[in-house]
């Protein structure tokens, strides 16, 4: 059994198992091509993972791929859509942000935070890792996120106005008081 394998089948965070797939692909010789990518290698992680063709313009690149766990409802079909048709702050979205920065540093990155997804807030962590077809120009990215839900109860996040915790009211109030 390969060691980067067995590495994986222990690793409970998806973007660590992906980025050492990534770099079993690129076996220390460079960045991995496209054409090297093969799904099956990922498994069940597969259905978060996604490729992107790049453009010049980061919002112009196009998603070639997307897991059916990324996929954004608001897409009747999926068409190959660019980075600048995801919706603000939707998974999609918040998991390409940062393509300029893998591109400008030419290395894996990986990024976390909150965004929205059918809907629901979610908290997420994606990884955006080069691909190159020859040269070592960057030419696609493959991508994974994944994310849970966001419990949000009214009674915990419920707004009321607190005269006391406003403290430029506060000093206006000593000051004409």
């Amino acid at each position: 059994m390969d060691s980067s394998f067995a590495l994986q089948q222990h690793e409970q965070r998806l973007v660590m198992r992906v980025l050492a797939q990534w770099r079993a692909l690129a076996d220390g010789h460079g960045l991995p091509r496209r054409a090297q990518i093969d799904p099956r290698a990922f498994g069940e992680d597969w259905r978060h993972c996604l490729l992107i063709d790049l453009d010049p313009k980061a919002e112009r690149s196009r998603l070639a791929f997307v897991g059916e766990s990324l996929r954004d409802p608001s897409w009747p079909t999926f068409e190959r859509q660019s980075i600048a048709d995801c919706q603000k702050d939707s998974l999609l979205h918040v998991a390409t942000s940062y393509i300029a920065r893998v591109v400008a540093k030419g290395v894996p990155i990986s990024s976390g935070g909150v965004g929205i997804h059918q809907g629901v807030p979610i908290v997420y962590r994606s990884i955006l890792l080069p691909l190159s077809e020859g040269g070592g120009k960057i030419d696609g990215l493959l991508g994974a996120a994944n994310y849970r839900e966001i419990p949000v109860a009214e009674e915990i996040h419920a707004f009321r106005e607190h005269p006391a915790s406003d403290p430029l009211s506060a000093e206006l109030d000593t000051a004409h008081g």
